[in-house]
């Protein structure tokens, strides 16, 4: 008989790896669901797998060397091209440059910038307009002034060849040598200057080139008229009276006008030339002013700025550009001076002597004239008090002037005075003598003259001449003190002006290196 324990049957629990494996196969498998970019994929599962081989493929290469290709290209337009590489550098150099300049550094160098412009700017700007004024000094002694000159001697040389003329005829017999040997140079030295007045003169202006050639034209027919009428007074005909009064007419009324509207134009020309080179130059000035002041208001900033009172590189420069402006102002006086008040003070009495000789010469030529016609001069146009009285002005006038104040002056203008009394008293006992027929006696009246040769009327012309280039010499004097007085301000300024810009660059470098 069994026993219960006996007859049971052992429980065995089976082990999970006794237990039979079931066969895997791909349908029994779940895919892993697939993701893209963080994402799950909608694809199906089985696009898994050509996704990442797709994606393998389209890998971008590496363009170290290669070419990029029309695929790989930026899709911009190309007006957006365009404005991008015409444009897009230069605004971000701008906008780099904007963003400096809004620092200390960089208003402190864009202040020296602006500065240093403005010194160069007005320095150049009145280096410029002084070598231009100096220029035209140069011009107006060199060239001007003398074709003034030449007309003047043009105007004076023909009257008194004409003076001359007449004189010697009046003369019995042959003429004298003397008085021969006056009228050709007389008209030799006409010649000269007619010919130097049109090399010298504008060729532009055709008003006076007409009257130089005029001039030369009519003065040939004048001396063969002198020449006809001399040798029909040595051969004893009477028609040389009336070829002589020829002469002496187209030479007053045609051919002296003309050369006195020549140097009247010419003389204009001069004193015009010299007010216009006298004026100071208030452009350059304003622009040397305006860098002073940029310069003390630059350094009260830097005060402000930098807590310095002063910047040695500043305050040197302010030194530097207040001295071009004090030699560029002293420069501009001096010209003032010397072209305005004292030219005028020397060309008046210039102008008025020379008239004053020429109505005196005329003068002579009416009275000789009248001696050979044997006619009175009362109520002639050139009236012997009117030329008395235009003398004496003149003498008045120069009297004014600082020239005459010396001995030797004085003594000229003495000079004239006394040989105007004489010829005044000569001209008197002359026309009291020719009213009343005695005309041996007006002829010795007139042909009178003094222990050395000279007549009255002679003294005084050559008095008269020599005041004229005493004038003369005292205008050129003025001219070339303006002319000294610009000589060294154009470089001067100019040097000024860049040792100005150095020295605030060299002062404001210590301030520019505390930023760094």
């Amino acid at each position: 008989m069994s026993t219960p324990d006996e007859d049971a049957q052992p429980i065995i629990v089976p082990n999970e790896s006794d237990k039979p494996k079931k066969r895997q196969t791909s349908d029994n498998v779940l895919p892993p669901t697939p993701y893209k970019n963080g994402k799950k994929s909608l694809q199906p599962p089985g696009a898994v797998a050509h996704d990442e081989a797709a994606g393998e493929e389209e890998e971008e290469p590496d363009h170290w060397l290669d070419p990029i290709t029309s695929k790989m290209s930026s899709k911009r337009g190309i007006l957006n091209s365009i404005i991008q590489e015409s444009f897009g550098q230069p605004l971000f150099v701008l906008r780099k440059a904007w963003g400096f300049i809004t620092t200390s550094p960089g208003k402190i160098t864009l202040l020296t910038v602006v500065i240093s412009l403005a010194i160069m700017a007005a320095g150049y700007a009145m280096s410029v307009s002084s070598d231009s004024r100096k220029a035209r000094l140069d011009e107006l002694i060199t060239n001007a002034e003398p074709v003034s000159y030449n007309a003047h001697v043009l105007y004076t040389s023909l009257s008194i060849a004409d003076t001359t003329a007449t004189t010697g005829f009046v003369q019995a017999g042959v003429e004298n040598p003397t008085n021969r040997i006056k009228y050709n140079t007389a008209i030799d030295r006409a010649t000269i200057a007619a010919t130097h007045t049109a090399m010298s003169t504008d060729s532009t202006d055709e008003h006076l080139m007409d009257l130089v050639i005029e001039i030369q034209r009519q003065l040939p027919v004048y001396t063969g008229l002198v020449e006809t009428a001399r040798t029909n007074n040595r051969a004893g005909n009477p028609v040389s009276v009336a070829y002589m009064a020829e002469a002496s007419a187209m030479m007053r009324n045609d051919i002296l006008p003309k050369a006195s509207e020549l140097y009247t134009l010419t003389s204009r020309n001069v004193a015009e030339q010299q007010e216009t080179v006298s004026r100071p130059q208030w452009i350059p000035l304003s622009g040397l002013v305006a860098a002073i002041l940029m310069l003390l208001v630059a350094q009260w900033w830097l005060m402000r700025k930098t807590r310095r009172r002063i910047n040695k590189g500043f305050a040197l420069a302010s030194i530097l550009m207040l001295t071009a402006t004090l030699w560029v102002s002293a420069a501009n006086w001096a010209t003032w001076q010397a072209g305005t008040k004292g030219f005028e003070e020397a060309s008046g009495p210039l102008n008025s002597m020379t008239t004053a000789r020429i109505y005196a010469q005329q003068t002579r030529t009416t009275e000789t004239l009248s001696l050979v016609r044997r006619q009175s001069i009362q109520g002639s146009a050139t009236g012997f008090n009117a030329t008395s009285n235009q003398i004496k002005r003149a003498l008045d006038e120069y009297e004014n002037t600082v020239q005459s104040q010396t001995p030797e002056h004085q003594e000229k203008v003495t000079e004239v005075r006394n040989a105007l009394a004489a010829w005044t008293s000569e001209h008197d006992r002359f026309t009291a003598q020719l009213s009343a027929g005695d005309y041996n006696s007006a002829v010795q009246t007139v042909l009178a003259t003094d222990a050395e040769g000279k007549s009255s009327f002679d003294s005084l012309d050559t008095a008269m001449a020599e005041l004229i280039t005493d004038s003369r010499a005292s205008m050129r004097t003025y001219i070339k003190s303006g002319l000294e007085a610009t000589a060294l301000v154009s470089i001067m300024v100019l040097i000024m002006s860049i040792v100005s810009v150095l020295a605030l660059w060299i002062g404001i470098r210590p301030r520019l290196q505390e930023y760094l």
